[in-house]
Order: structure tokens, then C-alpha cells, then sequence
């Protein structure tokens, strides 16, 4: 009688062992044999499709029943197109997961009539690395610094009036001085790199440094571009000197709104699943994830494609996501009458 309890014991955890095996079963089953899409929010060869073809070659090995991993590109309205199908349309079986624009949280806040879906509710797998977003201006523009762009006005391009590569300019327009004139309507931040090389537009206001330096490195070693400006929580290390745009505030409000718009920086290129997936497949999406992450050949491959990861698990681009989704309500209207004034004054169009 007195061996009972330890063979209920020895019993249990032989159970549970079953269990967890089954479980794992089920989901190499379900996976076994599968395609997997994965949704890029961007046009080829942009920042968002290089880091997004990088995972879609490693990531497949890490998930259980290793299924084909097909990259789509869905670009529109700076990467709102493809998080609404991913909240709307697709599938919600672990089977479809993208990259869609980082700062998709902002935007939320700030134009709630254009994303109408709560990014809280997504389940995020992780973040491939810390980004920093730059100013760039052609280097036939005349324009070399922000103070450049205080004398003379400068042509941007970008994809709606939302997304970074329009409402950072009109920031600096409203709170610095600076004379940038948006120009709306390009597909993607190639389209608007390609425009550049024509002369069509002097610049653009949101592009990722690191996808810069390897998918157009022929840019900075031929010093086609002027880097003016950096949107991030630091510094990147071989951007010493160009200025930091969280170090340019002069009030608290202003620094609040800055931090606001670049606290994404913290959550580069983030991997989603849509809302409703399963609890045991999202464990083991964000495990196959972290894990990929880790992977020895996917790190070689990264350096090969100049590629910089930081692994950011899940759980913390989430938490990254909460706290902007919590900034006082007055910095949101602070900032959108600034926007809304900057637009009427840049007379921003199409």
C-alpha cells in the first residue's frame, strides 16, 4: 500500500509524457505535406521582402512536419493591405503568417478610418532585428543636412498620406522648420528609390538602414545618397554623426511625440500570425521562430545577404505594441493636428 502513491505517480507522468507526445504529433500532422504562406506587406525587393525571404528559406525546418514555405508579396497602402487580409481573410490554422509594416501600431492610433483592426489582437511570432528608419536625399539634390532643407523645398516620395515616408517629413515641416513637399501615389519604397535615380523626387523619409545596405549598397559606396536623418531609439553604429530625431526635441511634448514614432524601431521587421490561431500551433510557430533565429545556417545566410538579425520573441514585440497602443490620448491629438496642419501647409498630393 505504501508503494501506491509513487506508481500513481510513475503513472501520471507517463500520461502526461503521452500527452505532450501526441500533441506534437498532431501538429507535425497537420503540417506534414502543407504549403505555408507567408505574406510579405511589400513590393519585391524591398527591406520587408528580403528579411522575409530570408526566414521563408530557414524557418521550415524548425516547425514540426516541415512544410513548404511560400513567400507572396501583397504591397498596398504602406503595408495596410496585406495586415487586413491577414486579420480578415486568411486562415486562422497557423498556416498563413507575414511581415507587414512595423509602425502599423502608430497608424492605428493616428488614422484609426484607414486601420481598422486592433493590432493587439494579432499573434506575434517575433521580430527579425532592431531597426533604424533613415532620411535619404539623392545626392543631386542639393540637400545634404536638415539644415539644407530649411532653405530650399524637397520633393519626397511615398505611398499614402499614413505611412512614414509621408508623415515624418511633414513632421519635421511642423515642428523644425524644414520645407519637404510629399508627393503620394508610388507602390512601394522601391518604386520610390527608382524614382529617385530619375530625378522625379529628391528623396524618401522612411527606409530601413539595414535593408538599405544590402538590397541598394552600390547607394552608399558611391555615395549616391545623403543620409540627413535617423528615426530609431539609438544610433546606428556606423551613423555617428547624423543626427538622432528623439535628440532634436525642445519641449516634453515634443520628445513624446518623437518617441512615439520611433518607438517601433525596438520591433524591426515583426512576424505575424492572424488572430484565432490555435494556442499549441502559435507555441510552436513562435518556438520554430526563435529557434530559426538561432539556427547557425540561417545566420550564415543572413551575413551572406548583409542581412543584420536581432531575435525579439513574441511576448516582447507585444509588449512593444501595448505600450504604444497606451500613449495619452493628448500626444495622439497633439500629433494628428500637427500632421493635419503640416498636410494643409505642404499641400500634400498625388
Amino acid at each position: 500500500m505504501r508503494r501506491l502513491p509513487f506508481l500513481s505517480f510513475v503513472f501520471l507522468f507517463a500520461l502526461a509524457g503521452l500527452w505532450q507526445r501526441a500533441r506534437a504529433d498532431a501538429i507535425a500532422d497537420f503540417y506534414s505535406d502543407r504549403q505555408v504562406k507567408l505574406v510579405i506587406g511589400s513590393n519585391n525587393g524591398g527591406a520587408y521582402d528580403l528579411y522575409g525571404r530570408l526566414l521563408a528559406a530557414h524557418l521550415a525546418r524548425h516547425i514540426p512536419g516541415n512544410p513548404a514555405i511560400l513567400p507572396v508579396n501583397m504591397p498596398g497602402t504602406s503595408g495596410v493591405q496585406s495586415a487586413t487580409y491577414l486579420y480578415r481573410i486568411a486562415p486562422k490554422d497557423g498556416a498563413t503568417f507575414g511581415l507587414f509594416n512595423q509602425s502599423m501600431a502608430q497608424r492605428q492610433m493616428l488614422e484609426p478610418d484607414v486601420v481598422r483592426f486592433d493590432m493587439a489582437t494579432f499573434n506575434w511570432l517575433g521580430a527579425m532585428s532592431t531597426t533604424t528608419n533613415v532620411f535619404v536625399t539623392w545626392h543631386a539634390s542639393g540637400v545634404r543636412t536638415l539644415g539644407d532643407a530649411k532653405t530650399k523645398d524637397v520633393v519626397m516620395g511615398a505611398l499614402s498620406s499614413d505611412g512614414g515616408n509621408a508623415v515624418y517629413p511633414l513632421l519635421l515641416n511642423k515642428f523644425l522648420g524644414t520645407r519637404f513637399k510629399v508627393v503620394l501615389g508610388y507602390r512601394g519604397g522601391n518604386t520610390i528609390q527608382l524614382a529617385m535615380e530619375r530625378g522625379e523626387v529628391d528623396g524618401r523619409a522612411s527606409v530601413v538602414w539595414s535593408g538599405l545596405k544590402a538590397g541598394w549598397p552600390q547607394w552608399i559606396s558611391e555615395k549616391k545618397i545623403n543620409v540627413i536623418l535617423q528615426i530609431g531609439l539609438d544610433k546606428e553604429p556606423d551613423l555617428p554623426h547624423v543626427p538622432l530625431l528623439i535628440e532634436l526635441a525642445t519641449t516634453t511634448t515634443e520628445r513624446a511625440i518623437y518617441r512615439f514614432v520611433s518607438s517601433d524601431s525596438a520591433m524591426g521587421f515583426p512576424v505575424v500570425a492572424p488572430p484565432g490561431v490555435p494556442a499549441d500551433r502559435l507555441a510552436a510557430l513562435r518556438k520554430a521562430f526563435l529557434r530559426t533565429m538561432a539556427d547557425p545556417a540561417f545566420l550564415a545566410d543572413a551575413k551572406k545577404r548583409g542581412l543584420p538579425t536581432h531575435a525579439v520573441p513574441g511576448e516582447g514585440v507585444a509588449k512593444v505594441i501595448d505600450g504604444i497602443i497606451s500613449t495619452p490620448k493628448d500626444v495622439i491629438a497633439t500629433l494628428r493636428r500637427a500632421i493635419d496642419d503640416a498636410k494643409v501647409d505642404a499641400k500634400v498630393g498625388k
